[in-house]
């Protein structure tokens, strides 16, 4: 409980200043390379103070100068500063609108470059997927969520294809992550955070140049497997 408790603390005293700094960067440039750095100050604090041990493995694969569509599973809030940390990439991420109602923190995300998705309305999340776009023409790797949300069992949920439409618009290629451990660090049903090891596991890029609307099930199915096998060693 008292870890709990401290992650918390921690969290507000570290996102609030570096937030009014992003901020204050982003009124200059919303892809300036300080304020990957102060993304990063924020993941870091924040794995430090829930006692996650992280590894990254198989991030060799990844071409520095690539951008990608990084599709991941998703069953923690701490997936996201657990990549934030892994990924040798200017990360952005598509994220739930309400989080940009949050004063100071959800202004800092819009003026970064985070996408929020409304997924409830079909017109604004339209308009997500061209932000998305837009993100991308100006150098950095998007992440989705293919579960749309948190899984509350350590299997996956199922994957819908907005993210895969978003790399055959894109062209680039898709970089299918699989994290390990968060589910028992802090799992969505959880109330208590339990400090323990974390692995953030990079699969085989997937090309999507050149391919059409017809291959989205196919990609949708083959970075299923990869993680599937990366996260329990056969398929879910």
């Amino acid at each position: 409980m008292l870890r709990t408790v401290w992650t918390g603390f921690i969290a507000v005293v570290v996102t609030l200043p570096l937030a009014f700094a992003t901020l204050v960067v982003a009124v200059f440039k919303s892809n300036a390379r300080v304020i990957e750095s102060i993304i990063r100050l924020w993941a870091g604090s924040l794995l430090k103070a829930a006692g996650i041990q992280l590894r990254a493995e198989g991030t060799e694969v990844i071409d520095r100068k690539q951008r990608y569509i990084l599709i991941a599973n998703h069953s923690s809030y701490f997936d996201i500063p657990c990549i934030f940390m892994a990924i040798p990439q200017p990360i952005r991420f598509m994220a739930k609108v309400s989080l940009f109602k949050i004063p100071v923190f959800g202004w800092a995300l819009a003026r970064a470059g985070f996408i929020p998705i409304d997924r409830k309305n079909r017109r604004t999340a339209v308009k997500s997927f061209e932000k998305a776009v837009d993100r991308i023409r100006k150098g950095n790797t998007v992440v989705v969520f293919p579960e749309e949300g948190r899984s509350r069992e350590r299997a996956m949920r199922p994957f819908q294809r907005g993210g895969f439409l978003l790399a055959l618009r894109s062209g680039l290629p898709i970089l299918p992550v699989a994290i390990v451990g968060t589910y028992d660090v802090y799992s969505a049903n959880a109330k208590v955070l339990t400090p323990g090891p974390v692995i953030v596991r990079v699969g085989t890029p997937i090309p999507t140049e050149g391919l059409t609307v017809r291959e989205k099930d196919r990609l949708l199915n083959e970075s299923r497997e990869q993680i599937s096998r990366m996260l329990y060693g056969t398929l879910d």
